[in-house]
């Protein structure tokens, strides 16, 4: 009666060990095919060519500089080693991260934002844990393991299976020199809201990211993208003018300056994916447009 019994459990239990393995195994390689690469390829890919590659210049930013800085197009070899969702307490394990490998920067561009301080995000922790080290997960109350459980027991959603679906927009990908290019189509009625309050923690990485620079002779530009009109609502003009006030008497000006572009007219719906990024086209003339900066800015000490 017992074996009988274990035989039809494991009748039923067969079709459900297949799917496990196909969510496990099979699935996040064909969810790459048809959606790109996944958030784990593309930090093993930027930590693989961030300490592998030669540069002057590195971008550490959030989403708007992952899309929205081209080194390409920069004058200085540079590398793109922004992600999506990172704040500066992400930055600044970063740039230690690399420090600790001996690599030689000369100037770092850091990405600004008004909501930036206000994120504390987990989201990519799953991934991040592998480089950044236990000082960096200690602000976080998440387990690791649980975070990396979490993401696997992801892939055995069904829901998972409607993505494998190839879209009609070309796929996104990850250049060589560490920038995303993700396509779309961004609309007039697009709209968001952000909080430009800052988190203490973010803060204070803010102001250790600047003094470590200042402590290893990186030059520092601070870059904050074009913004839409649409994003720039969540903020009043008193929030935006004691922001601004804050990030300049953050930093000492004699090796650091701040490039506020967002609210340049020459970016208009036309130039965006969505309510936040710029296009792969925009993100080029805006790449230009902050290389010129920083030649005029170098040209002054010579």
């Amino acid at each position: 009666m017992m074996k009988q019994f274990l035989q039809t459990l494991f009748i039923f239990l067969i079709p459900a060990l297949l799917y496990c393995v196909f969510g496990v195994f099979i699935l996040p390689h064909r969810l790459v095919i048809s959606n790109g690469p996944n958030t784990q390829q593309q930090i093993d890919r930027s930590f693989e060519d961030v300490v592998k590659e030669d540069y002057e210049l590195l971008i550490l930013g959030n989403s708007r500089c992952y899309r929205g800085i081209n080194p390409a197009i920069l004058s200085v070899k540079a590398y793109n080693f922004s992600h999506d969702n990172d704040s500066y307490n992400q930055q600044y394990y970063k740039l230690q991260y690399l420090l600790n490998k001996r690599k030689k920067i000369a100037c770092l561009v850091l990405g600004v934002d008004y909501f930036e301080f206000n994120v504390l995000s987990n989201s990519r922790n799953y991934a991040y844990a592998d480089y950044l080290g236990k000082d960096y997960e200690r602000d976080y109350k998440d387990k690791v393991w649980e975070l990396k459980l979490k993401h696997l027991l992801e892939n055995l959603n069904p829901k998972q299976l409607s993505l494998l679906k190839k879209s009609s927009v070309k796929l996104p990908f990850q250049r060589e020199n560490g920038q995303y290019i993700r396509y779309g189509t961004a609309q007039e009625s697009d709209t968001i809201h952000r909080d430009i309050k800052r988190l203490k923690i973010q803060e204070e990485y803010f102001h250790k990211i600047i003094s470590l620079c200042r402590e290893n002779g990186i030059k520092v530009f601070l870059v904050m993208p074009p913004v839409r009109q649409n994003e720039l609502k969540s903020y009043t003009k008193d929030e935006i003018n004691e922001f601004n006030a804050f990030i300049n008497r953050s930093i000492d000006h004699k090796t650091a300056v701040y490039w506020n572009f967002s609210e340049d007219s020459s970016f208009t719906t036309k130039d965006y994916t969505d309510i936040t990024h710029l296009n792969e086209g925009a993100a080029d003339r805006f790449s230009k447009m902050l290389d010129d900066s920083i030649k005029s800015y170098i040209a002054g000490f010579k």
